[in-house]
């Protein structure tokens, strides 16, 4: 298991040292997403991404409250908290159109992960954008940027809301099919007909609450 980075481990403190008596948590689940990215991330990609988790997770009945690392003040009741780190280039502007990096046969990639430490899951993913990009390649020829920046924020949302399972539901289990499954195709990432969780999936992270 890594460190978690600095930045990371500061949001956390900072959070949990809020205050000697933390106020009541709210009567539905409502968890802080804190970001941290690499670089400027593109602002219509991001927010296509979270209006997807937000979508993904509506049926779990969680509320997710998106904000940026310093963006933390310490003043706000949650009933969880998690650290997104974004890592390398979130955004299509300034890119060109990308060309046929469909990878090789049978390759996987790492899209995102979530720290676990002597078995325990922590609230801390990292993503990785670089690796998500390609999905891009699996777009219609000619795609203009307002299309590659949609599904750029698709895939990063998908991708988000497979780690937020394993975080909410405090598990390293995969299911067996939809989003919680172990691993999706680049294709499924960008499509417009996108994955969800299985029903029992989102009972499981609803009833992590309970």
């Amino acid at each position: 298991m890594r460190a978690l980075p600095l930045a990371a481990c500061q949001v956390i403190s900072a959070l949990l040292a809020s205050g000697e008596t933390p106020p009541e948590k709210p009567a539905s689940p409502s968890v802080a997403i804190f970001m941290d990215f690499d670089s400027q991330p593109g602002v219509a990609s991001v927010q296509v991404m979270e209006k997807e988790v937000n979508a993904l997770l509506k049926p779990s009945g969680v509320t997710l409250n998106w904000r940026l690392a310093g963006e933390n003040d310490g003043t706000e009741a949650f009933s969880g908290l998690v650290v997104l780190k974004f890592k390398g280039r979130c955004r299509v502007e300034g890119w060109s159109q990308p060309g046929n990096d469909f990878g090789t046969l049978g390759e996987t990639d790492t899209l995102g992960s979530t720290q676990v430490a002597q078995g325990r899951v922590l609230p801390f993913s990292e993503v990785e954008c670089d690796q998500i990009r390609k999905a891009l390649a699996y777009m219609h020829p000619g795609s203009n940027q307002l299309e590659r920046q949609n599904a750029l924020g698709l895939a990063l949302g998908r991708v988000v809301a497979h780690e937020l399972y394993h975080i909410l539901t405090r598990t390293t289990s995969h299911a067996t099919a939809g989003l919680a499954k172990a691993s999706q195709s680049l294709r499924d990432l960008v499509a417009l007909r996108g994955i969800g969780f299985q029903d029992a999936d989102s009972q499981a992270i609803r009833d992590s609450f309970h």
